[in-house]
């Protein structure tokens, strides 16, 4: 049975701070729907038979950009980078985020990351979600989100580097206003067909926070 590599949280959060920006091709959902670990385990999953760094250690990713935290919005972080970047439409911004961690209540060395960055869809603000999952998820089956208990939809994984996995989508309107609406989010990831784990984050200040997000 696979099983979910343990990765330290700092690991984690170091690499949302990597990935929080970059470019990646948006997938509609159908629905809507640092430190090193500790020890070292067993490699399986999308990376296995990937090189590794010394000591059997993984590879590790490239220095993160800088990033600040330009807002505090209940239990969600507004966070931007310090660097601009130049736009399609050929002016320069800071690339921002909404972001909340949390970790499994069954297992607390097992964390999520969701990234929630403003795009253009149509010429129109539109908003793209990143979840950022520990490396040996069950790929086929993506992330399921339930809000206050309600299934929402799944989001398809994209890609995977050598210590988390990310799955990427458009935050459909319909979702957002669940979202603005709704108490708790959970999101799920399988280890396999069928085997779930849950990961809960909290709503509190959600709306706020992405109307700054947007405001930037």
């Amino acid at each position: 049975m696979h099983k979910f590599k343990l990765i330290p949280y700092a690991v984690l959060a170091g690499a949302c701070a990597l990935i929080s920006f970059t470019t990646l091709n948006p997938v509609p959902v159908a629905a809507q729907s640092a430190q090193q670990p500790a020890q070292v385990l067993k490699q399986f999953g999308p990376r296995k038979g990937k090189p590794v760094g010394a000591a059997g250690q993984p590879a590790k990713a490239p220095a993160a950009q800088a990033a600040e935290i330009v807002g505090k919005h209940g239990d969600w972080t507004v966070t931007c980078e310090k660097k601009e970047v130049k736009q399609p439409d050929g002016t320069t911004k800071k690339p921002c985020a909404l972001i909340q961690s949390t970790t499994s209540a069954e297992r607390k060395n097992v964390a999520l990351t969701l990234v929630l960055i403003k795009s253009q869809k149509d010429g129109k603000p539109n908003t793209m979600m990143r979840v950022i999952a520990p490396i040996g998820v069950f790929l086929p089956t993506g992330v399921a989100l339930e809000i206050d208990g309600a299934a929402v939809g799944r989001v398809p994984f994209t890609r995977c580097l050598p210590q988390v996995c990310i799955a990427f989508a458009e935050a459909s309107p319909p979702t957002l206003e669940k979202m603005k609406k709704g108490g708790k989010a959970n999101f799920i990831i399988y280890e396999a067909p069928g085997l779930g784990m849950s990961l809960e984050l909290s709503l509190k200040g959600f709306t706020a926070g992405l109307k700054n997000l947007h405001q930037l």
